[in-house]
């Protein structure tokens, strides 16, 4: 059961939700180009951010099924391949961490998740199982790049092209 449908934009928590998931992903693949070596700080930062991309979309799609969002702008066809591309993305989001995470896993390593606590690694390395979730993992990355493309692109076109509301529900100025 939904307990509130906003009229005209998204909730506070969706928004915030939105955007430390954002700036966390963001930062996750930043810190890859600064310093992708296994064992460096920059990679155990990236390790627990993404993991924490993984809970907030989890939250995420928790709170849309129970709070609900507003009504899509545009028509049938805008409707769906909106609704797709957010299916996409979440999907992304959801498996994109957890591949990385089953690599950490498969290698027989820890996890420190910012310091606070550890996720323990299998007990024996299993090659198999690192190269399958790499593979994953590196695919799911070349096309989560271009999701966000087309998302951020899209953002754009109905702010700037369609001059509809879209952007604007989202940010809370209307």
């Amino acid at each position: 059961m939904k307990i509130f449908v906003p009229t005209e934009h998204f909730s506070s928590v969706s928004k915030v939700v939105h955007i430390v998931s954002a700036i966390a992903f963001i930062a996750a693949l930043l810190l890859m180009f600064v310093n992708p070596t296994a064992d460096s700080a920059a990679f155990n930062l990236h390790q627990s951010l993404g993991l924490l991309v993984l809970v907030l979309y989890l939250v995420r799609i928790t709170w849309m099924n129970w709070a609900g969002k507003p009504k899509a702008l545009g028509n049938n066809m805008e409707k769906f391949a909106a609704h797709m591309a957010h299916m996409a993305l979440y999907g992304i989001l959801v498996f994109m961490p957890l591949s990385g995470l089953l690599i950490a896993l498969a290698k027989a390593k820890d996890t420190v998740v910012f310091g606070l606590f550890s996720i323990p690694g299998f007990s024996e390395r299993n090659s198999g199982l690192i190269d399958f979730a790499y593979s994953a993992h590196s695919i799911l990355e070349i096309v989560c790049y271009l999701l966000v493309a087309a998302h951020v692109g899209a953002a754009l076109y109905h702010h700037f092209i369609l001059k509809d509301e879209t952007l604007s529900r989202m940010m809370g100025k209307k």
